[in-house]
Formats: structure tokens, sequence, C-alpha cells
């Protein structure tokens, strides 16, 4: 295991830009071993709990159901940061180092941990929805939600530039702290970014051309 983590530090400190992404996936397909059958058992019924909210029509009627998104959001939350919990701390007890399947099995219970907490999250954001002052607070996310795609490539270029050896090489030198106020700075620079960009156009750069490449023509970008 150790091997392992000096293979992953090397990789992200002194490699190009094509070992990092070979040692990256990689360690994806490994990981995938053990948490793909997670994954299909916990997205199918995500998958299913939402297309139940829809067409029962409590989203178009969520102010009726408060309670019902307040307890998603005390259960999802509770159980899922317990999981996560649980699972960081099965995944970085010394043993793991020297059994990868023990690793393995705290990966998959924070993976877990992280679906249970995202319905924790939707039932928060739902229920804070449902009162009126929250809907204005919360406005300000939304056109950061609907630039998701390119705000997810954004901050991967901005980050992997910034940390890995081919670009800025600060893997592993900087702190949590400063890692967290990086964190707030791209966020405040994409909420800004994305109010500004959609301002003028009706979708994000590569929403556009996802929109394009499913209909398969050049759709209208500018807002007229």
């Amino acid at each position: 295991m150790q091997q392992e983590v000096d293979k992953e530090i090397t990789a992200f400190t002194t490699g190009s830009y094509w070992q990092a992404t070979e040692f990256r996936l990689n360690f994806t397909l490994f990981m995938l071993m053990f948490t793909l059958p997670f994954a299909f058992t916990m997205l199918l019924p995500i998958f299913i709990l939402g297309y139940w909210l829809v067409s029962s029509g409590i989203m178009q009627n969520y102010h009726q159901h408060a309670n019902a998104f307040k307890i998603m959001a005390y259960v999802g939350v509770g159980l899922g940061a317990i999981l996560e919990v649980s699972g960081l701390l099965v995944a970085q007890h010394p043993a793991a180092i020297e059994i990868m399947v023990l690793q393995g099995v705290g990966e998959a219970l924070f993976f877990i941990g992280q679906f249970v907490m995202t319905v924790g999250y939707f039932g928060l954001v739902m229920r804070l929805l449902t009162h009126e002052k929250w809907q204005k607070r919360l406005a300000v996310f939304a056109p950061m939600g609907r630039m998701a795609l390119t705000n997810y490539i954004m901050h991967s270029i901005v980050l992997t530039s910034i940390f890995y050896g081919y670009a800025g090489g600060y893997f592993g030198e900087i702190s949590r702290a400063p890692q967290m106020l990086l964190v707030l700075a791209i966020i405040i620079f994409q909420l800004l970014f994305s109010r500004w960009w959609l301002s003028s156009y009706a979708f994000g750069p590569l929403e556009w051309l996802w929109r394009c490449l499913s209909y398969k023509k050049l759709q209208p970008m500018r807002i007229k």
C-alpha cells in the first residue's frame, strides 16, 4: 500500500500530464471494483425517488410538504455524516495501509454516505425554499447551477493547474485552512462569472456545446 502512495505522490508532484492522468485512471478503475456495485444500488433509488417526487406533484406543491423535507434533511444529513466519518476512519486506519480491501470498504462507506448526504442536502434546500426569505437568498446560486458542467470542468482545470507537478506543483504543500480559502475563492468567482455570463447568453459554454450535440445542430446562444 505504501508503494502505491509513493507512486501517487510521484505522479502528482513530478509526473507529466499523461503520467498523472494514467495514475488517476488506473486508481479509478481499481476503486470501481469496490464502489460500482454500491453506486448502482444507490443511484437507482435516487433516480426513482426523483421521478416519484416530480410525477406525484410534490415538487410542484413543495410548500405543502415542508415537514417531509424536514425529515429528509435530518435523516439524510445525520446518517450520511455517520457513514462518511465511519468510512474515513476505516480507510485511514493504519491497518488499511497494508490491507487494500480494508481501504476499499472504507471508501465504499464514504461513497454511500455521500449519496445519503445528497438526499439530506436536497431535503434541507427544499425545506428552506418553503420560506420566502430563503428563496431570495438561495436564488444567488441559480446561475451557477445553470452552468454546472462548465463550472465543474473549470474548477477541475484550475485545481489541477495549481496542484499537479506539470503546472503549479503545490501537491501536498498547502495545508487544510488555505485549501478551504482557495475553494471559497473559486466558488465566489464562479458565482460572479456565472451571473455575468448568463446576463448575455442563454447557456454556459459547455452546456451550449452539449445542447448542440444533443440536437445535432447549432443552438442559439446569445440572449436577444
